[in-house]
This record gives structure tokens, C-alpha cells and sequence, in this order.
């Protein structure tokens, strides 16, 4: 992996760990509004880049639904990220939430059958137990947390499946033009979802508003488009494992800003499942 882009998946790190914090400061908007408008605010900011310095069109038609169902999906990770950001720890949603090199290497083990070495596999069971001991301190079905838990490994879940489709696509596509509709299409999936489930899309103030432009701008067109340009040059799971800093940092920010105490099993969890899916990220080799 050349410096350019170790330095690019560095600042999308950076920007993508300020997302838990943001989010959780906008106590008084529902998760399927912050992630509309961040959706929204970034795909307007890169369709009217291309305004201004147009940036052509799909150069394959298949992918325009590509990048549909993967919008479709990214839609749904956030939808459920911002919601168990609010009713479980920042850091249980953050380190569950960054499961997805995990479920893209299952993808590619079992249905893409690529062929990787025993410490790839060895880094999945370590992946496998972090995630149990994370989720299964104090379980109980009726528990806020528990079911916060649960939204943040579906979230990875559906982050790991539009890597896998985005890897496709920005094979062939310019970054710009594959995100705008990405963001666009996650976006109009976001709004029908606030329908079905009767949540508001238009109630905040002004600051609340710059906190959303913020996530559009921040994590979102630094952070979220540094990683799906990287997609191009490196495979989806060492794309998908590289934000693996940002459960320690938003953790950090948690502790300091909302008073979050790190319990002992986000700690053990934490540091078994940071170790499997570094071990998934140094050993896993590219077919391609």
C-alpha cells in the first residue's frame, strides 16, 4: 500500500471518529434524521461540485444500481449506527460498528471463496470472541444496551456489504461520481425509512443544523470518500479494517466529554477483537 494512501485512510480515520461524538451531542434529534442530513448535505455538496468542474457520468451502466443497493445499504448502517450510538456506550457502538473487516472476509472466504493463511483465520476468531465478550457482558434482551449492541454489529454488517459492492464499482468509476449518487441514494433510502417509522426529518436549531453540516463535511466528503477512493487500489477488507483507531478515539473523546466509564469488557473485548482485526488486516492478501 503506497504512501499516498496509508496517508488518505490516516485522515479518513481522523475525520470518521468524530462522527460517535457529533452524533451523540444531537441528543435531541433521532438517529434517522442525523443520517438523513448527513447523507443529504454531503451528496449536495459533490453534485454541486460538479457543477462547477463536471465530473462525467457512470462509465458502465450496471453500476448505477450498484451503487443504488449499496446507498440502500450505507443508508441503513447509519440509520442504525446513530441509533445505537444513542441508546448503548460510544464505545460498545464504536467497536461493534467496526466489525466490517470481519463480515467482508467471511463474504470472501465463503461465497467469493479467496483462499487466505492460518493467522487471517486466526485473526477471525479473535474477532468472533472480542465481539462475544463486548456483547454478552450483563446480556439481556430487554436491556437498552443489549439491543444497542445488536444495531451496531447489523450496522457493520450492512457497511461490510457496500464495501464489497463499492469495491466493484470504483474499479471502473471516478470517486466523485460513484459517492454523489452513493450519498444521494442512502439519502432518499433514509427518507422513505423516516416515513415507515413516523420520525421527523425537520426539527432542530441552528446549531444543531452546523453540527449536521459538520458530519456532511467531516466524516462524511473527508472521511468517507478518502476510504472509497482507497477502495480502487487496496482490497475491502484492509479498506474496512483501517478506521480500527476509532473506537479508541471516540472512547477517548467519550470518556472526556460525555463521562462514559470504559468498562472492563469493552477493555478485554475491545482489546481482542483491535487484535484479530489487525491480525485480518497485516496477513490477509490480495487475489487481485
Amino acid at each position: 500500500m503506497n504512501t499516498k494512501i496509508t496517508i488518505l485512510l490516516i485522515i479518513a480515520l481522523l475525520s470518521v471518529s468524530t462522527s460517535p461524538i457529533i452524533g451523540r451531542a444531537l441528543e435531541n434529534i433521532n438517529a434517522v434524521s442525523i443520517s438523513f442530513w448527513r447523507m443529504f448535505i454531503a451528496a449536495l455538496i459533490l453534485w454541486s461540485f460538479s457543477i462547477f468542474k463536471p465530473q462525467g457520468h457512470m462509465v458502465e451502466k450496471i453500476n448505477i444500481n450498484r451503487t443504488i443497493c449499496a446507498g440502500i445499504l450505507l443508508g441503513i448502517h447509519f440509520a442504525l449506527f446513530f441509533e445505537a450510538i444513542k441508546i448503548t456506550k460510544i464505545a460498545n457502538a464504536t467497536f461493534l460498528g467496526t466489525l466490517a473487516p470481519f463480515f467482508t472476509l467471511i463474504i470472501e472466504l465463503y461465497i467469493l471463496k479467496r483462499f487466505y493463511n492460518k493467522k487471517v483465520l486466526l485473526g477471525l476468531m479473535f474477532t468472533l470472541l472480542g465481539s462475544v465478550i463486548i456483547l454478552g457482558y450483563q446480556f439481556n434482551l430487554d436491556s437498552k444496551y443489549t439491543i444497542g449492541n445488536f444495531y451496531a454489529v447489523l450496522c457493520s454488517l450492512s457497511i461490510a456489504l457496500a464495501f464489497m459492492i463499492g469495491e466493484k464499482v470504483r474499479q471502473k468509476e471516478n470517486t466523485i461520481v460513484y459517492t454523489r449518487l452513493l450519498y444521494f441514494s442512502a439519502s432518499i433510502t433514509l427518507f422513505i425509512i423516516s416515513i415507515l417509522v413516523s420520525e421527523s426529518l425537520f426539527y432542530f436549531n441552528l446549531n444543531e443544523f452546523l453540527g449536521l453540516v459538520f458530519l456532511g463535511l467531516v466524516p462524511t466528503i473527508i472521511g468517507h470518500n478518502s476510504i472509497y477512493y482507497a477502495l480502487k487500489y487496496v482490497p475491502p477488507t484492509i479498506v474496512a479494517a483501517f478506521p480500527l483507531g476509532e473506537p479508541i478515539i471516540a472512547t477517548i473523546f467519550a470518556f472526556f466529554i460525555f463521562s462514559e466509564v470504559i468498562s472492563i469488557n469493552i477493555f478485554i473485548g475491545g482489546l481482542i477483537t483491535g487484535l484479530g482485526l489487525v491480525l485480518i488486516s497485516i496477513y490477509k492478501k490480495s487475489n487481485y
